[in-house]
């Protein structure tokens, strides 16, 4: 098949739905299936990434970004949009203008909470438009009453042998730096491990966003022992380095499971407890807390007694073997088939 991705953003931009789409295009790709990605960009642009083609197109209205996509989309056999914004920017006129194509959807993440009632509306829109549609997490089907063909968590690149932990304890924060990824509640975590068990924590926080300021000021403020180092391409030296991993995306979670780490997760409202408590086996293989205080009481438990964790991180590596991005390609061409496509 010709298969269209459309994404609004893409490599080189890192975040966890420009993985998801790169990662789950290459594997179809694998399977020999023709992929192009369509995103934004400054300037218009044809390049070609390894075995996937990549047009950008200038950020514009919707009707003169639906113009620009019309002759990849009229290329495709099947458009799979990732995200609302997606379906809505580049390809809704084609619900009742050629090219028509057979249009699929994957919904990522949420858009805050509460979540705006305009955002639900959209994807309700965009869902009653497309042929079906996967969600990256049961919650989206709670929260935004989307039904969809299957639920998924992303994947994650096989690990052959997680690396040995490092003789001294440490962390690393891996996530944008922002309100609904909670970092100011894992710094508190950190001042509540010092004052109430005397123990402190190196912490490095990987991540870009308009949280760092405040965060800087206030580990100035506590003394923490915690390193800034911005967005990164590649967590894994720094999950490499760490004991235990802050984590607040799918993504972040399967990589410090595959990677070996003990995964600590916390969550602020009703949305982000339901995204953690359903992920696969949560009980087994990630620590999730609701305040500081009991993140630090978590912490103390495994820096007092490094053993407590052990089984823990062998249940995370074994689920996280099992949950390539091959397995997240299936469900993609499971759906595309149950419609009759191949």
């Amino acid at each position: 098949m010709r298969i269209l991705a459309i994404t609004p953003s893409f490599y080189p931009s890192i975040g966890g739905v420009e993985t998801h789409v790169r990662r789950v295009s290459e594997c179809l790709r694998e399977r020999g299936h023709e992929v192009t990605v369509l995103t934004h960009a400054e300037a218009p642009s044809r390049e070609q990434l390894g075995s996937l083609r990549l047009h950008r197109l200038p950020r514009t209205s919707f009707l003169k970004a639906w113009r620009a996509a019309r002759p990849h989309i009229a290329a495709a056999d099947i458009v799979h949009c990732h995200d609302a914004y997606s379906f809505l920017h580049f390809y809704s006129p084609s619900c009742w203008l050629p090219p028509r194509r057979p249009v699929f959807a994957t919904f990522h993440g949420y858009e805050g909470y509460p979540i705006p009632a305009e955002a639900i509306r959209r994807r309700h829109f965009v869902r009653r438009h497309v042929i079906n549609c996967l969600c990256m997490g049961e919650f989206i089907c709670r929260h935004y009453r989307t039904p969809c063909f299957a639920v998924s968590y992303g994947g994650v690149d096989p690990v052959p042998e997680p690396p040995p932990l490092p003789e001294e304890p440490s962390a690393v924060f891996l996530g944008r730096l922002a309100e609904d990824t909670s970092l100011m509640l894992y710094l508190d975590a950190l001042v509540a491990l010092r004052e109430e068990y005397g123990k402190r924590l190196h912490l490095t926080v990987a991540g870009e966003g308009p949280l760092r300021p405040l965060a800087e000021k206030y580990v100035e403020a506590q003394g923490l022992w915690v390193k800034f180092v911005g967005a990164v391409s590649d967590p894994v030296p720094l999950l490499a380095e760490a004991s235990f991993a802050f984590v607040s995306g799918y993504l972040a979670i399967w990589q410090a499971l595959a990677y070996g780490r003990l995964a600590f997760a916390v969550y602020e409202n009703e949305l982000k407890r339901d995204y953690l408590v359903t992920f696969p086996k949560v009980d087994k293989v990630l620590v999730i807390s609701s305040n500081a205080s009991h993140l630090a009481g978590a912490l103390n438990e495994r820096l007092s007694n490094p053993s407590t964790g052990r089984e823990m991180r062998k249940a995370g590596a074994l689920l996280a073997a099992g949950n390539s991005w091959d397995r997240v390609a299936d469900l993609y061409l499971d759906m595309y088939r149950a419609h009759g496509f191949e």
